[in-house]
């Protein structure tokens, strides 16, 4: 059995995302997870079953310190629990090994034909908790 599904991403911070100070504004914290999670999707394989049926239950953060426009962020998102129907990622954003924002953010599997929760296919469950370390990529 291997180590759960997780990846390490790096990402520029945009003009677009930052606060009047050149900041960045706190929903771009989301976007640098929500990327990474795109990426592992798709390393593992599974981003067109899984992309639209995962909504979002719970966020997490504590912001740690400040990124500016322009400056890379490294974000790791690794599979911290699979329930029956939920799964919870941990992640740190980070910049030149300081970590900027620390938390977790929990989701669901959905049945879009009950609109229901559903439990996880078990081959989903698998990659999810097996497929450790994916090579991630700098956007």
């Amino acid at each position: 059995m291997g180590e759960p599904a997780s990846i390490i991403t790096r990402r520029r911070l945009e003009w677009s995302e930052t606060d009047p100070m050149g900041r960045w504004h706190y929903s771009a914290m989301l976007r640098f997870v929500e990327s990474a999670e795109t990426e592992l999707l798709v390393r593992l394989g599974v981003e067109h079953e899984v992309g639209g049926r995962t909504p979002r239950l719970n966020l997490t953060v504590d912001f740690l310190g400040a990124l500016h426009y322009a400056e890379v962020a490294q974000t790791t998102l690794a599979v911290e629990h699979v329930g029956r129907s939920s799964l919870r990622y941990a992640f740190t954003v980070s910049r030149s090994g300081t970590a900027l924002a620390r938390g977790s953010l929990t989701i669901a599997w959905f049945d879009p034909d009950t609109g229901r929760t559903a439990p996880w296919p078990e081959h989903l469950r698998k990659a999810f908790t097996e497929a450790g370390l994916q090579e991630g990529v700098d956007s």
